[in-house]
């Protein structure tokens, strides 16, 4: 084909360990259950990769951007230094049992920790000893990535519904409304109701907005929130009131 900087597409795929066979991340709703990686929540489907974005491993952008075909399965096999980098001996920590315990944290194996502002798991714990590993996981790991690129996104309204769906893991796109005004300027975004009180959503907004304004180029992004009566009783106040004899 292949794929040029900024381009918007559709990709299914599936990563794995090489070694092993344990899956990392996928797509595929079914293989996420087969490998017991399933995420409560999540709606599966074809994610949203913008070639040259770097939001994933350098070496699997790369495979996608060179992709010749749409619809046709591929498999790349990723070397550690353009996945997740070569482990460092120097990034496992030794650490006194006592720090921990002071701080109410009781060290297991295989626990996550975070240690001046450095996120590490434990590996050991031995002799009043504490040993963290701050490599990532896949550090040192070869990877194989099986994908198929879906589609490539044209319509200006599909992209920022993906845009919006890639800050919303459990959003289905099919309930996201869009629409466009002043020739294309200004986009308005109108989420389902069951998002308006969730956690963190204003967090989430401001990095939709900013996706959006930098990915399409338009000048402004509206958020619609839209209140009926049916939500209230039909109007009438559902606030406790005091009876009067």
């Amino acid at each position: 084909m292949p794929f040029k900087a900024g381009d918007m597409l559709l990709v299914d795929y599936a990563i794995f360990v090489k070694e092993t066979g344990e899956l990392v991340d996928t797509t595929l709703e079914s293989l996420a259950r087969q490998h017991k990686k399933y995420e409560e929540g999540r709606v599966y489907g074809p994610e949203l990769v913008i070639v040259g974005e770097g939001r994933f491993i350098k070496g699997f952008e790369e495979a996608i951007a060179g992709v010749e075909e749409l619809n046709k399965k591929y498999e790349v096999e990723i070397q550690p230094d353009k996945a997740y980098g070569e482990r460092d001996p120097g990034k496992v920590k030794v650490f006194p049992a006592r720090l921990f315990l002071k701080n109410n944290i009781t060290p297991d194996v295989g626990k996550e920790v975070t240690i001046n502002n450095a996120v590490g798991r434990i590996i050991a714990v031995t002799g009043g000893r504490v040993t963290v590993d701050f490599n990532h996981p896949l550090a040192g790991k070869t990877l194989k990535a099986e994908f198929t690129v879906v589609k490539k996104l044209e319509d200006v309204e599909e992209k920022v519904r993906y845009l919006v769906k890639r800050r919303i893991k459990t959003l289905d796109v099919s309930a996201l409304k869009t629409s466009l005004k002043d020739d294309g300027k200004i986009v308005e975004i109108e989420l389902p109701k069951d998002y308006r009180l969730s956690e963190n959503i204003q967090i989430t907004k401001y990095l939709i907005s900013r996706d959006v304004v930098r990915w399409l180029g338009v000048n402004e992004v509206v958020f619609l929130e839209r209140y009926e009566s049916a939500e209230f009783g039909g109007g009438e106040s559902s606030e406790p009131r005091e009876e009067t004899a």
